[in-house]
């Protein structure tokens, strides 16, 4: 009897370990529509999560924007694009307008704001994005710029 109480204990703990893997396994992946990625790329920058967006994006994935120079390719340039920002924008946010999504292509307009006292701003965005195999593989973004020159 001794046994089988041991034996139950243990298909029981082994099920919790088992169950507990598999959820947070489900927590960690890669969403695979690509709405759903474009979704939890702009929660993470909402959380300025510099690692989690930066996994967002394909290991040779192409970012070009209005204020660049030329476009910026790579995990290495996500990163530096997103640290630059939550540098100049302490409290940057994002507020999702709408989506338009057909196949693996992604049209998102948004609104960046910041609500720093003297410099509080709101931006209209729209950047259309490619995803593939769960990552994005191109990020285009289109605003107006006021003129500026662009950034290397």
């Amino acid at each position: 009897m001794e046994s089988s109480f041991t034996s139950a204990i243990v298909v029981a703990v082994a099920s919790t370990i088992i169950v507990a893997s598999t959820s947070a396994q489900a927590q960690t992946a890669t969403p695979q529509s690509p709405k759903a990625v474009i979704e939890a790329k702009f929660a993470a920058v909402n959380r300025h999560a510099l690692d989690d967006v930066v996994a967002f994006y394909a290991p040779s994935a192409e970012v070009t924007a209005s204020d660049f120079c030329k476009p910026r390719h790579g995990r290495a340039d996500v990163e530096r694009t997103y640290r630059a920002i939550f540098a100049a924008i302490p409290d940057v946010a994002v507020d999702v307008q709408q989506y338009v999504v057909e196949g693996d292509q992604v049209a998102v307009w948004f609104l960046i704001r910041s609500r720093i006292t003297g410099r509080a701003f709101e931006i209209p965005i729209m950047d259309f994005f490619t995803v593939r195999d769960g990552l994005i593989v191109r990020d285009a973004g289109v605003f107006d710029n006021g003129g500026r020159p662009c950034t290397p």
